[in-house]
């Protein structure tokens, strides 16, 4: 009886976690000259809420290669903007989303409201 109040009273905190929409706290808009540093020329991995991952490859000249772990796989061109990284694939639609730094750490809002981390490939 114990051990189920003890997992009913975690649960909830750990789906608000996962459902996060916010920012880190202390976290600070980039300008466009620091998210094309962050991102030219490099690969990261990115872990969604529902467990899947994405990899995206940022090149030099301003295309990038998107794959998931659902198979979906899109290729296209992508710059930065002040706050903000924006692409258009070949199916994916134009869209801008907004970014934030904490540190080195680069995050980013989903269209859904999904905060997610940029991990860099190794």
């Amino acid at each position: 009886m114990k051990t189920r109040l003890a997992i009913l009273l975690l649960l909830p905190t750990t789906i608000a976690f996962a459902q996060s929409s916010g920012f880190p706290a202390d976290a600070t808009t980039p300008s466009a000259a620091d998210i094309q540093q962050h991102l030219t020329g490099k690969a990261f991995d990115i872990k969604l809420a529902d467990g899947s991952m994405w990899h995206v490859q940022y090149d030099n000249s301003g295309d990038y290669d998107f794959k998931s772990s659902k198979g979906f796989a899109d290729h296209g061109d992508w710059q930065a903007q002040d706050g903000k990284v924006c692409s258009k694939g070949s199916k994916i639609p134009y869209s801008c989303n907004d970014v934030r730094m904490k540190g080195n750490d680069l995050y980013l809002k989903r269209d859904s409201g999904e905060i997610v981390e940029f991990v860099e490939a190794r």
